[in-house]
C-alpha cells in the first residue's frame, strides 16, 4: 500500500516528534552519574547556556524574517530562512541534550516573589509551548521543503503555519527571558 505523497508530512513529522520526546526524556529522566567531570566538561557547561541563548536569539531573528517575508510576498527569501531557523532549532536542541546529559541543570538564584511571579510562569509558559509546537512545525516544514512553491497553497501549510509560528516565536522569546533570568540578571 503506496502513501500519497502529499500525506506524508503528517507521519513524519510525528515519528520524528516522538524519537525527539524519546531522546530528551531518556536524557531528562536518566540516572545521573557522580559529579566527576573533567575541566573541558565544566568549561563546556559555563559555554553552552550562551551559546544556545545566541542560537535561539539568531534562530527568532530568522523566524520574524521568515514570516514578514511571506505575509510581503518575498517567497524565495522565506524558503531560504525558515529551513534556517528550523536548522539552527536542531543545532539548540544538540547543545541542550548535551547540556542537560552533562548534568547542566540550574536553579533560579534570584528572590523568591521573582521566582514565583515572574520566572516559574514564564519557564511553564515557555516549556509548554516547546512540547506543543514540535509537531506543527516539523509538519509545515516538511511540507514547505517538500513541495513545490506551486503546490504548497493546495496543502495545509498556510493554516498550520498560522499557528505554528506565533507559539514557535512566543517560546523562543520566553526562552530568552528564562535564560535572561538565569545568567544575567542573577
Amino acid at each position: 500500500m503506496a502513501i500519497k505523497r502529499e500525506l506524508l508530512p503528517l507521519p513524519t513529522s510525528i515519528v520524528i516528534t516522538i524519537v525527539a520526546y524519546g531522546v530528551l526524556s531518556f536524557v531528562i529522566f536518566r540516572e545521573r552519574p557522580g559529579a566527576v567531570q573533567s575541566d573541558f566538561v565544566n568549561r563546556l557547561l559555563a559555554f553552552l547556556p550562551h551559546a544556545i541563548a545566541f542560537v535561539n536569539a539568531l534562530a527568532l531573528v530568522l523566524l520574524v524574517s521568515g514570516w514578514w517575508f511571506i505575509r510581503n510576498g518575498f517567497i524565495k527569501l522565506h524558503r531560504i530562512v525558515m529551513p534556517s531557523a528550523l536548522g539552527l532549532i536542531f543545532l539548540f536542541l544538540v547543545m541542550y541534550v548535551t547540556r542537560i546529559y552533562l548534568g547542566g541543570v540550574k536553579e533560579f538564584p534570584g528572590p523568591e516573589s521573582l521566582y514565583l511571579y515572574l520566572y516559574l510562569p514564564v519557564l511553564i509558559i515557555h516549556v509548554t509551548l516547546s512540547i506543543i509546537c514540535i509537531q506543527p512545525v516539523l509538519y509545515v516544514a516538511s511540507i514547505g521543503l517538500t513541495n513545490r512553491i506551486e503546490h504548497i497553497p493546495r496543502t495545509k501549510h498556510k493554516l498550520v503555519g498560522r499557528i505554528a509560528v506565533p507559539m514557535w516565536i512566543l517560546s523562543l522569546t520566553l526562552g530568552l527571558i528564562v535564560y535572561t533570568l538565569l545568567y544575567r540578571e542573577y
